[in-house]
């Protein structure tokens, strides 16, 4: 077993790696899709208020869609 495959998982799968990787990329399409409503449904031209508003969609759309993802794969979270 190499070094590199040691480091990243001592039993070597590499599932961790694809959690969070799955968690990244759901929670980062969650952010885009949520950024244009942030600015829509709060208009504030300190850009405060829309980066919360934005936040908290991408969780109310994120959390779903990631738990949606680890059921489908077959995996625990």
């Amino acid at each position: 077993m190499s070094k590199c495959r040691t480091v990243i998982g001592l039993r070597g799968d590499d599932s961790d790696v694809n959690r969070s990787a799955r968690l990244a990329l759901t929670f980062g399409v969650a952010f885009v899709v949520a950024l244009p409503l942030g600015f829509i449904f709060a208009p504030d031209p300190t850009g405060i208020a829309p980066l919360f508003l934005t936040a908290g969609l991408a969780a109310v759309f994120g959390l779903p869609v990631y738990f949606g993802l680890s059921r489908a794969s077959g995996s625990e979270s």
